[in-house]
């Protein structure tokens, strides 16, 4: 990653986490929230693991890790690179797709 790349991804996490830190914020001053939860609709892809991406289209990936899991879209946040689920890249080894264009070949054999 070179650090213009770092710098920008930076600068846009410090502006989502703002706005969603505002909106939480804003959401406690109206009432106590009684139903915490980390899966918002308005959220792009977290906690829709298998639906489209709102911004190309693509299925939204996950990884998951003991009992947790995140969700991401696999064309627009890593250029295509489907990331390794470790019990499922350990157990699928060398037939594991790395792209999400072989991922979409092997879902439609």
């Amino acid at each position: 990653m070179t650090p213009e790349q770092s710098a920008r991804l930076f600068v846009g996490m410090q502006q989502i986490l703002s706005l969603w830190r505002d909106r939480l914020c804003a959401e406690a001053t109206k009432k106590f929230p009684e139903k915490v939860t980390a899966f918002r609709p308005e959220m792009a892809v977290h906690g829709k693991f298998g639906e489209p991406c709102p911004v190309c289209g693509c299925l939204v990936q996950r990884i998951v890790y003991a009992e947790n899991e995140c969700n991401y879209c696999p064309r627009c946040q890593t250029g295509g690179k489907l990331l390794a689920d470790r019990s499922l890249s350990r157990l699928l080894k060398d037939d594991w797709p790395r792209t999400i264009e072989e991922w979409e070949e092997c879902r439609s054999s």
